[in-house]
């Protein structure tokens, strides 16, 4: 009796102490989040008030203006404005290169994740762990060899040299993710397919790819993610081409422009929450049908 009569207080204990978890866990993700959107509002002066504002006083637009049309010299930020000039220009080549590197990831990994899937051929399994051993290889290791083999291609400084770098990098783990979410379709369909006369290639691009999408979206959602994010390879093999190298612009070896620099973190992570926001719902259900099951 006294064990029943303990059961609803230890219930309600614990509903409280995972309440508690939550909210610390919102605090601690959110409020870098939220203290970098008024940031992005504040002049620089409000910016080192004592004690802190939570709320701009005086908010502004100027430090958005910097970013979009680049003139934060003429407001006294700490770099220049051809610096400044090409974040615009820098955020539509982040653009280019993150939806190529998906395009390219999808269709090179795609077929390989098919291939691994559907046929046991001979050394298959060693191959595919070779794929997947070359994700941990740190990026360090590799940038002298790449870095010449693009120089000599012609490539350094250009978004192409980009695009194959980040290919080569995201296609082991498009490849692992696929091929476990191939392994959860059923190969019935596929099958009759073949027996009405249809080729394997037709096969896969008219009965697997279809049945395949949640999984093609969540891998070119997280490839998206890491091309876009991509901090080292942009900076070593271009002159700050995409958007994640230039934020270093607003600061120098005296000074940091915070309030700019938090306006250009706000724009920079517009696009890729925008693209999860959108294929949320195909994120979720492909990572659990897929990778999770496998």
């Amino acid at each position: 009796m006294p064990a029943e009569l303990g059961t609803p207080g230890r219930g309600i204990i614990r509903k409280l102490m995972t309440y508690l978890a939550f909210f610390c866990l919102l605090f601690w993700v959110g409020f870098p989040v939220y203290y970098m959107m008024i940031t992005s509002f504040m002049k620089s002066p409000e910016l080192g008030a004592r004690p802190p504002h939570w709320i701009p006083q005086q908010p502004t637009l100027d430090n958005y203006a910097d970013v979009v049309f680049g003139d934060a010299r003429q407001r006294g930020s700490s770099g220049g404005v051809n610096s400044f000039s090409r974040m615009m220009p820098a955020l539509l080549n982040s653009t280019i290169v993150s939806f190529t590197v998906v395009l390219l990831n999808l269709l090179i990994g795609g077929m390989a994740a098919y291939g691994f899937s559907r046929f046991d051929f001979r050394l298959s399994r060693f191959a595919y762990l070779g794929v997947l051993m070359t994700r941990v290889l740190p990026a360090l290791s590799l940038i002298v060899p790449l870095f010449i083999i693009l120089r000599k291609a012609g490539l350094i400084n250009t978004l192409w040299a980009l695009i194959f770098t980040y290919t080569i990098f995201i296609l082991p783990l498009t490849i692992w993710i696929l091929r476990e979410y191939f392994d959860t379709l059923a190969r019935d369909i596929e099958e009759m397919a073949l027996i009405d006369g249809a080729t394997r290639w037709q096969a896969f691009w008219m009965v697997v790819a279809p049945l395949a999408v949640p999984g093609l979206i969540a891998v070119g959602v997280m490839s998206f993610m890491e091309a876009w994010s991509e901090f080292f390879f942009a900076l070593t093999l271009t002159n700050s081409l995409t958007y994640p190298p230039l934020l270093m612009s607003y600061r120098n070896l005296a000074t940091v422009n915070w309030n700019g620099l938090a306006a250009a973190t706000i724009v920079g992570v517009l696009p890729p929450v925008t693209v999860a926001f959108v294929f949320q719902r195909y994120l979720v259900r492909g990572l659990s049908e897929g990778a999770v099951k496998g």
